[in-house]
């Protein structure tokens, strides 16, 4: 049975079904979990929640004098205006399964449409294009959410859901550098295909693990020209968009390819694509990389920009998006403690929402609590981020953590 609590009377032990979402935003990346320890009551009290909806058939119920409502009887009855001052705290759960939703739609569209390329249609296409379209929407309404839903997703090379989260990426900068509606739409549609010329290479050569030879450097840059050949059976495939997706590696100095473009002979659009492209390959893994964690995929980009490679720009754009710290980094404190970015404020970003995982003297926390930093003190002192861990070396499984969050 479901019912509406006030936060007061929440206890660990108790299911939370939902929460009052007519105007409060949390750090939370789910709406539905098992209260297991007081501080995550704190934090949700920090964020001003004063309902939420418990499940007592998944946990714990409170005493009958506790003051309740049946969910059945108060699901429209919130219509109150959200407190003063406000902040961007996170996305909403509604937000996170609205754009969950639009994100799985998306990569099963195109999935579909790189599984259709022995015979391409101009409807398959149409597809295409109607999802860049529905993304973009999404990205206006739900853009914390999509954005990170993509730092939650990792290890995962799929060319379908590569091409979705660059787009998402993409767009979110090329919004931040004011391009209009359209031109999102052709980086958009060139971001989630530009990989397609990869359909044509061997798969023994996509799947392989050890570094690739000279040989298959070769031919792995050749996806960019045999991409271009395969769009070219689209009469209605816009130019614009072609050109970025055989451009896509190309470098402000010069050492890209498949031409050794530099400077202003790459279009703005290109530059945002190849950034995006670069940073989501990255993290997730591709062409016999392993994955990297986010903090140093920013950090490499940065160091790019730096070196002539890309648009400082546009590098500064995402990091204005991701935050210094992505959601996911594996992080030591100030304190000599370790944890794992949980959310990214707008409003603070070197100062994320983290689960700490090990004490100052690296023993595991029985109990990881959930802290904002920008909020949070210890004995005193004002916790921070020290320096971003490298997983591997820190023994964690990044796999298994991520999914024990999301």
């Amino acid at each position: 049975m479901k019912k509406r609590i006030a936060i007061q009377d929440l206890r660990p032990g108790m299911y939370i079904a939902g929460m009052d979402q007519s105007w409060f935003q949390t750090p939370f990346l789910r709406h539905r979990w098992l209260v297991k320890r007081k501080d995550e009551i704190t934090l949700l009290q920090s964020y001003g929640i004063q309902d939420v909806f418990i499940d007592t058939e998944k946990g714990c119920d409170v005493a009958p004098a506790s003051s309740i409502e049946d969910l059945s009887s108060t699901q429209n009855a919130s219509t109150e205006s959200p407190p003063s001052a406000p902040l961007d705290l996170g996305p909403n759960p509604e937000d996170i399964e609205s754009a969950r939703l639009l994100r799985a739609e998306a990569i099963s569209t195109l999935d579909v449409f790189f599984r259709q390329m022995e015979a391409p249609s101009s409807q398959h296409l149409m597809e295409v294009r109607g999802v860049v379209s529905t993304l973009l929407d999404g990205l206006l309404d739900h853009q914390a959410a999509m954005v990170s839903l993509i730092q939650m997703r990792r290890f995962d090379a799929n060319l379908a859901t590569h091409g979705v989260d660059t787009g998402v990426l993409a767009m979110a900068i090329g919004q931040a550098n004011g391009c209009d509606p359209a031109h999102l739409k052709l980086l958009g549609l060139a971001a989630m295909v530009h990989d397609i010329g990869q359909l044509r290479l061997p798969l023994n050569l996509l799947r392989k693990i050890e570094p690739y030879s000279v040989q298959d450097h070769k031919l792995v840059q050749a996806h960019c020209e045999i991409g271009e050949s395969i769009l070219n059976q689209f009469p209605n495939f816009p130019q614009e968009s072609k050109h970025m997706v055989l451009q896509h590696h190309e470098r402000l100095d010069g050492s890209g390819y498949p031409h050794g473009l530099e400077g202003k002979n790459i279009s703005e659009l290109t530059q945002i694509l190849s950034i995006a492209d670069t940073y989501d390959a990255q993290i997730s893994g591709r062409c016999s990389q392993p994955p990297v964690p986010p903090a140093r995929a920013l950090s490499e980009l940065y160091r790019g920009a730096l070196a002539g490679q890309y648009a400082m720009t546009f590098v500064q754009q995402l990091i204005q998006l991701l935050g210094v710290y992505p959601i996911g980094s594996l992080v030591r404190l100030n304190t000599g403690e370790e944890a794992v970015v949980v959310w990214v404020h707008s409003h603070s970003r070197l100062t994320p929402t983290i689960k700490l995982l090990k004490n100052s003297s690296g023993q595991l926390y029985e109990e990881q609590e959930i802290i904002d930093l920008s909020l949070h003190t210890k004995n005193g002192t004002t916790r921070s981020i020290q320096e971003s861990i490298d997983p591997t070396e820190a023994g964690w499984d990044m796999t298994k953590l991520l999914d024990s969050l999301w």
